[in-house]
């Protein structure tokens, strides 16, 4: 008769506990990044020009010709605009 007891009330913990972690992970990820709005600052070399820029997804790309005739592709991540990569074209 204990264990019985002893196993409701720890079965009941473990469905409380459940339904607060299921309720404070979707409060976490409904508020977490609609709310953001990040900034994206690109610092261009003089005499340099933006060839063209797409979102895809997460991501921010900009396609960057030098003015040494090379070509940049920089990435950025969109939520929190970090720099993602830097491709280098050399021509």
């Amino acid at each position: 008769m204990r264990l019985l007891k002893f196993l409701v009330v720890f079965m009941g913990i473990l469905i409380i506990a459940g339904l607060s972690v299921i309720v404070i992970t979707i409060y976490n990820r409904s508020s977490s990044k609609h709310g953001m709005h990040s900034e994206i600052v690109i610092n261009l070399p003089e005499g340099s020009t933006i060839l063209s820029q797409t979102i895809d997804k997460n991501k921010f790309f900009f396609h960057i010709t030098k003015n040494d005739g090379n070509e940049v592709i920089k990435v950025f991540d969109v939520s929190n605009g970090k720099e993602l990569k830097e491709i280098i074209i050399n021509k």
